[in-house]
């Protein structure tokens, strides 16, 4: 209940706003960069196997395309578990992992965004076998397993605090498979609470740092 309740905390900061905010203009690329805390969408087996709420990392970079809207790609790095079903019987995999999103961000207002993407994941070793009910003789297996995993990306982005050419942000996202096995629970959701910089700007404004030529 606990780790529920941060994660609560965690999307509900998205939704904060202030008096300054990142200002998007066609031509701008951004980069950030931070914490990830992300969670397995299943509560838990029969067998009292609980999906555990994790931290890794996040990096976000962003190009902006007009004044309302960016093309973004990101990368994390999990230790995502997996979960099948089969009846009472349960098999959970965890794996390492980096999922790469590809999307579009449209801006809702200074403060908010919303973005839409396509995802693919690829791990990085071995699969864990964290629990297993199935006999021995049964073969069945997750999408641990798998060479690549693909699905979407669903996020909402706030800005906690903006200092021109440096933000704080909170971006909250569900990433749904669509590579899941039969009777599989594989999809996430968390967020990424990171710093993000201005790298480059279209047309430098009278804040910019940058030396005159």
């Amino acid at each position: 209940m606990r780790n529920h309740k941060l994660l609560l905390l965690l999307f509900l900061s998205t939704l904060c706003t202030q008096a300054n905010a990142y200002d998007s203009k066609d031509g701008n690329v951004t980069a950030s960069i931070g914490s990830f805390i992300y969670k397995s969408n299943f509560n838990g087996t029969d067998s009292g196997v609980k999906s555990p709420v994790r931290g890794g990392f996040g990096i976000l970079v962003g190009g902006d395309i007009s004044d309302k809207a960016s093309l973004e790609v990101g990368l994390f790095h999990m230790n995502k578990s997996f979960l099948r079903q089969d009846n009472d019987l349960s098999i959970v995999e965890e794996s390492q992992l980096i999922h790469i999103s590809m999307g579009y961000r449209r801006w809702l207002n200074p403060y908010l965004s919303a973005l839409v993407g396509f995802y693919s994941a690829y791990p990085m070793d071995e699969p864990k076998v964290v629990h297993n009910d199935f006999p021995t003789n049964i073969n069945i297996d997750t999408s641990a397993r798998d060479l690549t995993e693909y699905g979407f990306d669903f996020s909402i982005q706030s800005e906690l605090w903006h200092d021109h050419f440096i933000s704080i942000i909170a971006d909250a996202r569900y990433s749904l498979s669509v590579t899941s096995k039969v009777h599989e629970q594989a999809d996430h959701y968390g967020v990424l609470l990171a710093i993000r910089y201005l790298v480059q700007e279209r047309i430098p404004s009278n804040n910019s740092l940058r030396s005159p030529k």
